[in-house]
């Protein structure tokens, strides 16, 4: 996991030199930032691990500003560099570090944020359960849980089992089965589905004859009714959800192919882009599409066309059909979200471009303009709530003492409230109420 390091330094050069020292080690390196009244907004917005700072930044005035980051964000340690006058006034806050020269040796200062929240060991239960699960992970964190959890090697494919009723004898015959079969790991996944998982490449025949095993012992062990489904084989850990949405669809397939039943998706054309298809990834999009979150929508939409440009043979025209089913999923949520608007009305998205676009980039610049301009529509409209919202705390004549009574009064968040005033006024919540 990456350390995201924010620099605070009024000295332009200075700051830009010390962003490039720790981008050389590594650190990932926030955008400039020269002033205080930004560090509480930019804390708000971005994942920050540490902030290092300018000591000559900080005056006395300022430790309120620092107070309030230790109770309001007491996971980020900052650093402050350089001769700082009457220091002592630093020595009670737990998150301030102090240091006269620019820190070389920055690990003893993440040291305790990676033993919290960096250094977390799965199990191999946790951790295929995770994979199995719809995840949110790219193919190298994937990768990386995989590896540090499980002793499982690519390719995989997934049996599961889904019975009408579950007990603690259907569990003991699925172990007693497994354990005389090499290459299977047994997972419960829910209350009366269980998955098998057959690593390092195996046949369909080896699956099939794991699967047949199971069957004649569930058939002669237990009075449940069960059917066994039998996904694809996949070299990837990010692609496990997949092998799992076949084999559960392989399972539903009882009205074709009969109850106790062995069902391969293989039945299924292997071109199917279906269960390969993040959906989960897709719904993302549009929710932070909708809250104004153009760089998560965008990172959506690069998981998404990195699964359909994997997909060899689909034609152009179900590109753009795919395309035209997330502009929908935008247009049903904007309708939804924005009651002001019958739909959106946007240039950038008509649909004679989309439809006649040629190739795999040309739909994806087409969405990726789409979304940018929706994301920038609604932060627009949210705009308008922070400017009412601002002006409410401008004209009040009674403001609570606390930033969290003033967000629990005005029924939002504190994050909300400090970006109305920094949109407005170029200050963090924090120092609005001290000069209130």
């Amino acid at each position: 996991m990456k350390i995201n390091v924010l620099v605070v330094n009024e000295n332009s050069s200075e700051g830009s030199s010390w962003r490039e020292r720790l981008g050389k080690k590594g650190y990932t390196v926030l955008p400039e930032c020269l002033n205080m009244s930004d560090v509480f907004y930019i804390l708000t917005q971005e994942k920050v691990h540490i902030v290092i700072c300018a000591g000559s930044m900080f005056k006395e005035e300022t430790i309120p500003l620092l107070e309030s980051s230790q109770i309001y964000f007491p996971r980020i340690k900052i650093v402050l560099v350089g001769i700082i006058d009457k220091d002592y006034l630093f020595s009670n806050l737990s998150n301030v570090a102090l240091t006269k020269w620019f820190p070389s040796e920055l690990e003893k200062y993440c040291d305790p944020l990676a033993m919290a929240s960096v250094n977390v060991k799965l199990s191999t239960h946790q951790a295929l359960s995770l994979l199995m699960d719809d995840h949110y992970l790219n193919g190298d964190e994937a990768k990386a849980i995989l590896k540090q959890s499980s002793k499982l090697t690519p390719g995989f494919a997934v049996i599961l089992i889904r019975t009408d009723f579950t007990n603690d004898n259907v569990y003991k015959v699925l172990g007693d089965c497994i354990s005389t079969h090499m290459k299977t790991f047994l997972l419960p996944y829910r209350q009366n589905e269980f998955i098998i998982i057959v690593d390092d490449s195996p046949d369909m025949e080896y699956c099939g004859l794991i699967a047949a095993d199971i069957r004649a012992k569930l058939l002669k062990n237990t009075n449940t009714m069960f059917s066994i489904g039998i996904s694809r084989i996949r070299d990837k850990a990010e692609e496990l959800f997949a092998c799992r949405k076949e084999a559960e669809r392989a399972c539903s397939a009882t009205h074709m192919f009969g109850k106790n039943s062995v069902i391969f998706i293989n039945y299924l054309s292997p071109n199917d882009i279906e269960y390969i298809y993040p959906s989960h990834k897709e719904k993302r999009l549009v929710e932070a599409t909708m809250d104004g979150d153009t760089d998560y929508a965008l990172e959506m939409l690069d998981e998404i066309f990195d699964v359909i440009k994997s997909r060899e043979g689909l034609r152009q025209s179900l590109i753009n059909k795919i395309v035209l089913g997330i502009l929908v999923s935008l247009n049903t949520a904007a309708s939804s979200r924005v009651s002001v608007y019958e739909k959106m009305n946007l240039d950038s998205l008509s649909l004679k471009t989309l439809m006649t676009a040629k190739t795999i980039d040309e739909a994806y610049n087409f969405l990726r303009q789409g979304i940018c301009d929706f994301a920038g529509e609604m932060e627009e409209i949210t705009d308008v709530t922070r400017d009412a919202l601002f002006h409410k705390l401008s004209v009040s004549k009674d403001v609570p003492g606390t930033a969290d009574e003033l967000a629990a009064n005005l029924g939002t968040t504190l994050c909300f409230v400090n970006t109305a005033i920094y949109k407005n006024n170029k200050s963090d919540v924090f120092s609005f109420l001290e000069n209130f």
